[in-house]
């Protein structure tokens, strides 16, 4: 069998002042670009959540985060790019303002309370009820700040949680705590950042550098409300999509029963649209749209692009997913886009078998494409060597995403679809790392989903901005 084996270029990131394909080196030549457009000085007002020693811990990491930090260890290696500081004369062009007003504590006795709740669901809903309160306090501030971290003490997770794990969460079968407080922080309009006691005290598998310029962008991305950077090479005119499925919380037999949505733009903009409760199709497991299913939230999608772009609609649809394309969902599709000149159903999924080797001593480059002879399916790999950063920064072999391509409507070429999934995984604004496995239209809708599922997200009127869910 003859494979076909070609390499895709890698995208360019634009930023303030000029273009880079490592959001690192873009942020420290060009500076992030700004929701107005001009090379500003982005001030990023912080408030804390926490006990007096998480929010010490905080306030200690935002001091170390003024000056230079290195990574650990002797050598320095080219893409070990140190943090270089926020303040006025950062690189970065962004500075942390933290007030004491924009501060609150959570008290022994707030924990005692939680801790005489019987059981772990109990102290979870007494949990979210605490720091809910911090969270209005803060936002009832003259002037709340942008962003609140939320600094976890220990004694949350020993109170909540089994503790059986090495890095627990705090959920039972009813409730995620994560995700509830992104919930009440959206209904006041304010971002979240949690920490956890690890991260803080550098106990985690990061080192400083990284828990630095990692946190400093994901700040710089929810305060701002907008995107630090963009692709240089997005079609115009073109929507893509991400749809993802999750199951409600609460409910007595967890089935799928809702589908959401993650809309793309070439501008950079991104948007988030939860669909109606979907209809089950019986006998099948899989998650799947039925034909009205499919059209109704392909008419979301639309009707927010047309809000975004002024009532333009656009020439291409692309909707990315991680099930294949059955014919009822391709038919409600195409029936709503029937007046879209070009549709693109595209299908990725992560497992499969292949490895490629290389004859270095690196393994394959990032941006290889496989085309196997009888061109059913096709072996992307958005990991591997980078040339633009010259190492491999991931711990295992490289594995391929696989592509499959529904016959839409006028597609593109294969060659263009992957292009613009591997440019995909470089707009993680809650990281600063040069790129992600998966593209966001698939990683995002994930995490988002996770929050969806919640019961209490049902009485919610969901924010379709990102920077809320992150």
């Amino acid at each position: 069998m003859t494979f076909e084996v070609e390499h895709l270029s890698e995208i360019d990131l634009h930023f303030a002042e000029g273009e880079s394909k490592d959001p690192r080196v873009g942020l420290l030549k060009y500076g992030p670009r700004t929701p107005s457009g001009q090379d500003n000085h982005v001030i990023m007002k912080i408030g804390i959540i926490g006990t007096n020693r998480t929010i010490s811990e905080t306030e200690k990491l935002f001091k170390d985060m003024r000056g230079k930090i290195n990574h650990k260890g002797d050598d320095i290696e080219r893409w070990k790019i140190p943090f270089p500081g926020v303040g006025p004369e950062s690189q970065l062009n962004i500075s942390i303002n933290t007030q004491k007003r924009w501060r609150e504590r959570i008290n022994n006795e707030e924990i005692k309370e939680i801790k005489s709740e019987y059981g772990y669901a109990p102290r979870l809903e007494k949990a979210v009820e605490i720091v809910k309160e911090k969270l209005t306090l803060i936002y009832e501030k003259e002037t709340p700040p942008d962003v609140v971290v939320i600094s976890f003490p220990k004694d949350f997770y020993k109170l909540c949680t089994s503790g059986s794990k090495k890095k627990p969460k705090i959920q039972r079968k009813g409730s995620d705590f994560h995700n509830r407080i992104k919930l009440e922080a959206m209904k006041l309009g304010l971002g979240t950042q949690m920490m956890r006691p690890e991260t803080l005290r550098g106990e985690g598998t990061q080192d400083r550098a990284d828990i630095a310029w990692n946190l400093a962008v994901g700040l710089l991305y929810k305060s701002q409300k907008g995107h630090p950077w963009k692709l240089t090479e997005l079609e115009e005119n073109t929507c893509f999509a991400g749809i993802s499925f999750y199951k409600e919380r609460g409910k007595r037999k967890h089935t799928t029963k809702a589908a959401m949505a993650q809309v793309f733009l070439e501008t950079g903009e991104s948007f988030i649209l939860r669909a109606d409760k979907i209809k089950e199709i019986k006998g099948k497991h899989q998650n799947h749209l039925s034909k009205v299913d499919a059209k109704n939230i392909v008419k979301s999608i639309l009707e927010q692009y047309k809000k975004i772009k002024h009532g333009i609609k656009p020439n291409r649809l692309v909707i990315h997913k991680t099930s294949n394309f059955w014919d009822e969902e391709v038919e409600g599709i195409m029936k709503t886009g029937k007046n879209i000149q070009s549709i693109d159903l595209v299908t990725i999924r992560e497992r499969h078998p292949l490895r490629t080797f290389s004859g270095g001593d690196y393994p394959v480059l990032r941006g290889t494409l496989i085309t196997p002879p009888n061109e059913k399916e096709y072996y992307l790999f958005t990991t591997g060597y980078i040339s633009a950063i010259g190492t491999y920064p991931w711990p295992r072999i490289p594995k391929p995403l696989i592509i499959q391509v529904k016959e839409g409507k006028n597609q593109s070429s294969i060659r263009n679809i992957c292009k613009e999934i591997l440019s995909f995984t470089k707009l993680d604004w809650n990281s600063s790392h040069f790129c992600t496995k998966l593209p966001v239209t698939i990683q995002i809708p994930r995490s988002v989903g996770g929050i969806l599922a919640e019961s209490k997200a049902r009485d919610v009127d969901i924010d379709p901005h990102y920077y809320y869910y992150m």
